[in-house]
C-alpha cells in the first residue's frame, strides 16, 4: 500500500513543520496547538468531515493522513516540540 503508520506520521510532521516555518507562523502555530490540544481529536474528525471541500486543494490521502495525525495528542505534542526546536534553530542563525 505505501508507508507504514509511524513513517508516514513522521513525514507528515516534517512536512507540516516546514510549511509552518515557510509561512513564518511558528509562534502562532505553537500557541494555537497548545490551546486547542484537548480538541485535537475533534479537529481530526472535522478535517475528515470537510475532506470533500479540502480535496480541491490537497490530495485526499494526505488529508486523511493529517486527520490520523491529529487524532493522537502525542503527535500534536511532537509537532509542537519540532516547531519549538525549529524556532530555536532559526533564532540562533539570526
Amino acid at each position: 500500500m505505501g508507508k507504514s503508520g509511524p513513517e508516514q506520521s513522521e513525514q507528515l510532521l516534517e512536512h507540516l513543520s516546514q510549511q509552518i516555518g515557510r509561512w513564518r507562523l511558528t509562534l502562532p502555530a505553537i500557541v494555537f496547538l497548545q490551546v486547542t490540544r484537548p480538541l485535537s481529536f475533534v479537529a481530526s474528525q472535522a478535517l475528515l468531515l470537510c475532506q470533500p471541500l479540502i480535496s480541491a486543494f490537497y490530495d485526499a490521502p494526505q488529508i486523511a493522513g493529517y486527520a490520523d495525525l491529529l487524532a493522537d495528542r502525542a503527535n500534536v505534542d511532537r509537532l509542537v516540540a519540532r516547531l519549538e526546536e525549529d524556532s530555536h534553530t532559526h533564532q540562533g542563525k539570526e
